[in-house]
């Protein structure tokens, strides 16, 4: 049943529901008006469809005819006739108007927490297939749900799950507001990513969260090393996080000039991801693949200059990110194709921007554009 204020062409015809009831009744205006403690002039402009027709008022004319049905009857029209007028000029936002939350009190369980961890991957698959503004664009409400829940009564070992599962939800919606290049909201919620990491009960997230602020930090490489120092040491993070954490953080010193550093800690990471781990990934953390790590490794073998293991990284990345991993396609073509381009090797580098011109009709991402834009005034300097 809609529960909202019911707007628009169907006005009228709720508005003569309620008149043919009370009609039938042989109830008057004035009578009704009694009834129902309304006035008979706002009676009459309900209707005649020129005010809204609310479910208190059906409700009220329910009770006060001693009639049940007339909202299922309302509804019934309304469906109808918005069957019959698809073509109305009445934005479909105004269907939503009136419409709120649900109210929830009561203790916080585990299923409120999946619920949190569920929207976590939800918009972590969006983001990573679409690109960061289509996940930005819907994530939002779902975190202000998330946040409200910390606020309500929960045992100490839920609400330590709870603020894991918040930090991810708002670590991946940072990621996208730092895709659409919008850095003030990006640095919010990368704030509220901290602090609700901290206070949770996963050291692999935690450490998730410093690699992907020092990675908004890319411009300043010396500070964005210090945001992971002694990270991809930590003993309770999960090994390939840590080798993600330490070819992050090879990236951030390559550009900061120290190469040497940067290749030990790329061959520490080269190390974590050629092993085994039975136990897998946490369930947040699904993005965390092989393919994944390989395009991370090239990125931090790009930036110490070493362009032959980063193209063959970048290839091998390609053989395994598909469609659902839309936007990571365009960057590691793009990027491929400036190693390329560094190579001396211009037709391949042309190659790899068309293939990402192509692959990008499918992303919004403001990073991936800037790339491929960054690689074709490039190729054009050449023309």
């Amino acid at each position: 049943m809609l529960t909202g204020v019911c707007r628009g062409g169907a006005l009228a015809h709720m508005g003569a529901t309620l008149r043919a009831a009370r009609e039938g009744a042989g109830v008057s205006l004035r009578e009704m008006s009694q009834r129902v403690h309304m006035v008979s002039s706002y009676l009459s402009l309900l209707e005649t469809g020129k005010r809204p027709v609310l479910h208190k008022h059906i409700k009220a004319y329910e009770r006060a005819l001693g009639v049940e049905g007339l909202a299922d009857d309302m509804d019934r029209r309304t469906l109808l006739t918005a069957l019959a007028t698809a073509a109305a000029s009445e934005p479909l936002a105004r269907l939503l108007d009136g419409l709120v939350s649900p109210g929830e009190t009561g203790q916080v369980g585990r299923i409120e927490v999946e619920a949190v961890q569920e929207s976590a991957r939800h918009f972590s698959a969006m983001d990573l297939q679409y690109g960061g503004r289509v996940a930005a664009g819907v994530a939002g409400e779902s975190l202000r749900w998330a946040v409200g829940l910390l606020d309500r009564p929960m045992t100490s070992g839920t609400r330590k799950a709870l603020y894991s599962a918040v930090a991810s939800l708002s670590d991946r919606v940072a990621w996208s507001f730092h895709d659409s290049g919008l850095k003030y909201q990006t640095g919010r919620l990368s704030e509220l990513a901290i602090r609700t990491g901290n206070e949770g009960n996963d050291p692999t997230l935690t450490a998730h969260v410093r690699l992907n602020v020092s990675l908004f930090m890319e411009t300043r490489p010396v500070d964005a090393a210090s945001m992971l120092t002694g990270v991809y040491q930590e003993s309770r993070v999960h090994p390939l996080e840590r080798a993600n954490v330490a070819a992050g953080l090879a990236r951030h010193l390559g550009n900061a000039g120290n190469v040497r550093e940067a290749r030990n800690l790329l061959g520490l990471a080269e190390d974590l991801i050629g092993k085994e781990y039975p136990d897998g990934v946490p369930s947040w953390a699904g993005f965390l693949s092989e393919p994944h790590l390989c395009a991370i490794l090239g990125h931090s073998y790009r930036a110490i200059g070493e362009y032959s293991k980063a193209a063959a990284y970048y290839q091998q990345t390609l053989l395994d990110f598909g469609p659902e991993r839309g936007r990571g396609r365009v960057m590691v073509l793009t990027r491929l194709g400036l190693v390329r381009l560094a190579q001396g090797r211009v037709e391949d580098a042309r190659e790899q921007a068309d293939a990402a011109r192509q692959a990008m009709t499918a992303v919004n991402s403001v990073r991936a554009r800037e790339d491929l834009d960054k690689l074709t005034r490039r190729l054009d300097e050449l023309v």
